[in-house]
């Protein structure tokens, strides 16, 4: 990357990987903001530095507000950004497309799959597809734990250890519940982005996958056997989806939506492809029973590093 002047929003371990990363690199970083900083602002920063893109590397705590007020800011600016929030695009989508061009959201979705843009590219032209999707490496990475013979509270506990846990995880029970939160903005993040039309799909539509101590207890006792998918078909499922618990099935714009904790028993169709550990993994099958053939991309879910390099090829794509 030539020389660039980059300013980062956030203060967490995504935007310190993103600052080490980025002035290694030779990258200008003039000034870190936080979310509720009031001095300088944004809009002061960008009047002041003038740099020539800027990331955002934010939690979710609201409806994506925070998130899509710093998008149109800095979009008002003429200046590119760079996101990895959820709620801006699962939530405002409407208001964020017509600026689309500006603002880089691959690490939103994904880790570092980059699953979205891989999508895109697939469904070209394609008159049936199915889609099935691992979209939170903490979850995968729970129950992969499991099936290798761990309990539920172990496997927990190991990835708050190793930071994979969306802020505020304290034991199994917010954990897993934090993290279907997380499924459920990836989801229509995913579904706004890459296949909605003029109708796009909001959390709100999808009800609660929360969780109750007692689901969690049986759970805990079954959990090999299940892992959190989401799924997208324009054409009724062509297998039965058994979930655990809470789940989501609706229809929208043409498109059959589910997801949950999903049975995976022993289907060959579903364990061909499934990640392990904190992996993100997509799997399409293409065009009448297959016809137009199968394909998976997989890789790095969780975690700051796989979502910092979805973030600085964004920002390299943006100022290209």
């Amino acid at each position: 990357m030539k020389t660039r002047k980059v300013a980062i929003i956030g203060a967490g371990g995504i935007a310190s990987c993103l600052r080490a990363r980025l002035e290694a690199s030779g990258v200008n970083v003039p000034l870190s903001i936080r979310r509720n900083q009031s001095n300088p602002t944004l809009e002061e920063l960008l009047s002041k530095e003038q740099p020539d893109a800027v990331c955002l590397a934010i939690s979710t705590l609201d409806k994506g507000e925070s998130a899509r007020d710093f998008i149109l800011t800095a979009v008002g600016h003429n200046v590119p950004i760079v996101t990895c929030e959820k709620g801006a695009w699962a939530y405002h989508s409407k208001t964020l497309e017509p600026h689309v061009g500006k603002i880089g959201f691959s690490a939103a979705v994904g880790g570092g799959t980059r699953m979205l843009n891989y999508v895109k590219g697939r469904l070209l032209a394609r008159q049936q597809v199915e889609i099935n999707a691992v979209v939170n490496g903490t979850l995968n990475f729970v129950f992969d734990e499991m099936r290798r013979g761990r309990s539920l509270g172990e496997a927990c506990a190991e990835a708050r250890r190793l930071g994979y846990a969306e802020p505020g995880a304290t034991d199994a029970l917010s954990l897993v519940n934090g993290e279907l939160t997380d499924v459920r903005l990836k989801t229509c993040v995913f579904f706004n982005t890459v296949l909605a039309g003029d109708e796009p799909l909001t959390p709100d539509q999808l009800g609660l996958l929360v969780q109750t101590s007692h689901d969690l207890s049986r759970l805990s006792d079954r959990g090999a056997d299940y892992r959190a998918v989401v799924s997208f078909s324009n054409r009724p499922p062509s297998t039965e989806q058994i979930f655990f618990g809470n789940s989501f099935n609706v229809f929208q714009s043409g498109w059959y939506i589910s997801g949950g904790f999903r049975l995976i028993g022993n289907s060959s169709e579903l364990t061909s492809w499934l990640p392990s550990g904190v992996g993100n993994a997509i799997h399409i099958v293409e065009g009448e029973l297959g016809s137009g053939g199968k394909y998976t991309l997989s890789g790095p879910g969780a975690g700051h590093e796989p979502t910092t390099s979805a973030m600085i090829t964004d920002l390299e794509e943006l100022l290209r």
